[in-house]
């Protein structure tokens, strides 16, 4: 997937392709949107909010292959390697390599004036062709 970085003084966001709202400050994360085939959020990234099966599916590989690194790591006591380790890091480059070409993921950036540093960091993953809107809803 391509990903676009925004550092943003706010969290406001809408589908480029439709202006559908996708979050807003004010009325939070639009989990209904067409457009929006999940989301991860800084603070508590390894609990994302994901409605495209397929992505679920291989978040949740990622995962498990994560812990049972950690495991194996902790049972030799051994430190684990970087390329295991469930990170920030890791999600980004899990939405780098997953293979969905009209996808686009707006990584935003929370840039605090006061403090002049970006002070959390959400994920948004966009399905950017209409026809494609036919999504299937994980209960």
């Amino acid at each position: 997937m391509q990903i676009i970085e925004l550092e943003l003084s706010h969290l406001d966001l809408y589908c480029p392709a439709t202006g559908e709202l996708i979050c807003s400050e004010e009325t939070g994360y639009n989990e209904e949107a067409k457009s929006l085939m999940g989301f991860w959020i800084d603070e508590v990234f390894t609990e994302p909010f994901i409605k495209n099966e397929a992505l679920k599916a291989a978040w949740e590989k990622l995962v498990v292959e994560c812990e049972e690194a950690q495991e194996k790591a902790d049972e030799e006591g051994e430190e684990l390697d970087e390329a295991f380790e469930l990170s920030t890091e890791r999600l980004y480059q899990f939405l780098a390599d997953y293979d969905a070409p009209t996808w686009v993921v707006f990584q935003i950036g929370l840039y605090d004036n006061a403090t002049e540093m970006v002070t959390d960091n959400g994920w948004f993953v966009l399905e950017m062709e209409k026809d494609e809107w036919k999504v299937e809803i994980i209960p």
